[in-house]
């Protein structure tokens, strides 16, 4: 089974919102060849404003894994 998705992964704060666009695949695999999944970030938002740029050179690091498991949860 292949799964192919967009969404986004949402971050809500008092002060700030941060909207993570992501497309994830997903193939379960055969007998002869393993599961594997890949998750690609599209765009990234704080408070509406495009930000992606910022996050591939500052906050990819911090935040990676939480949309990955968010991706891996969520499809």
């Amino acid at each position: 089974m292949n799964l192919n998705k967009t969404s986004t992964y949402i971050v809500k704060e008092e002060k700030y919102e941060l909207a993570i666009n992501y497309n994830y695949y997903y193939n379960t695999g055969t007998h002869d060849n393993p599961p594997e999944a890949e998750m690609d970030i599209t765009s990234v938002y704080l408070n509406g404003m495009n930000i992606t740029e910022f996050y591939w050179n500052y906050v990819d690091d911090a935040i990676h894994t939480q949309v990955w498991e968010h991706a891996q949860e969520n499809n």
